[in-house]
């Protein structure tokens, strides 16, 4: 597959945040994907044109150290999910932020830890198109109610069952790409709130898309994925009520650790 054929991709790793993020109704504007393909960052592997590890930045054919390589067809590859070093040049962890209001009070949760494991498809149902689909399990953890500060305390982990796959015409001039969560159950997760005024135990529900970095119309991007609260806040829903997220992750292949991304193809 050509370097070249390569526009619009999104980090895999976005995976790892949709505990909070799956809520998002974005998903009535995206058309399923025919032309997304998956593939792992790898040190001297494709085209050898990128600098960094999670295949981020783009220094032209042969002038990298890092490629992509393209996950087999029609077979599964493991997941490790993680938002180890995902801050400050890939240096420290991001946390996860959910903000929303319960009860007409506003809350802040605050997740540092985000592990989990997922698999992930390459598939070709019919010729020249290219799909992506695959399940996931994230686990948020070292949750702190920082809003209401009184007492509030966060059942652990909060976990989250999604099926996954990428879907394609996004942004005002539908050209981007992103990946869409879809719950396996009836909610995608539960946030459970005790020793406080707004205790108890309250459902997300929705789907979501989410895209990656550097831009979600980057000719060229890599397994890093960051959702904002200007992303979110229009159709985030927790309880019933609007609310806005803040999280970086990325996805590794677990057999050896390499980064994962998507690529739409043309």
């Amino acid at each position: 597959m050509n370097t070249m054929a390569r526009r619009s991709a999104v980090g895999l790793s976005l995976i790892c945040a949709l505990v909070f993020c799956a809520l998002a109704a974005q998903s009535a504007s995206a058309a399923e994907g025919k032309n997304t393909t998956a593939f792992e960052c790898v040190k001297g592997g494709g085209a050898k044109d990128f600098s960094d590890a999670h295949c981020d930045n783009n220094v032209g054919e042969g002038k990298g150290e890092y490629g992509h390589v393209v996950l087999p067809l029609n077979e599964k590859t493991s997941l490790k999910i993680s938002n180890e070093k995902t801050k400050n040049e890939t240096k420290e962890a991001a946390s996860t932020v959910l903000k929303g209001t319960l009860f007409g009070i506003k809350s802040e949760i605050v997740c540092k830890t985000v592990s989990g494991t997922g698999s992930l498809t390459n598939e070709e149902p019919t010729s020249k198109v290219h799909r992506v689909k695959g399940t996931v399990e994230a686990k948020f953890s070292s949750c702190t109610a920082v809003k209401p500060a009184l007492g509030c305390k966060v059942s652990e982990p909060i976990t989250v069952s999604s099926n996954v796959e990428g879907v394609e015409g996004l942004g005002t001039g539908k050209n981007e790409m992103g990946l869409e969560f879809k719950p396996t159950g009836e909610h995608f997760a539960s946030v459970t709130l005790t020793g406080c005024i707004i205790a108890g135990t309250f459902n997300t529900d929705g789907t979501a898309i989410a895209t990656g970095t550097p831009s979600n119309t980057a000719k060229w991007s890599g397994a890093t994925s960051v959702f904002t609260a200007a992303m979110t806040k229009e159709t985030l829903k927790l309880a019933g009520s609007a609310a806005e997220v803040e999280s970086t992750t990325t996805v590794t292949k677990a057999s050896n650790g390499n980064p994962i991304a998507l690529t739409t193809v043309t």
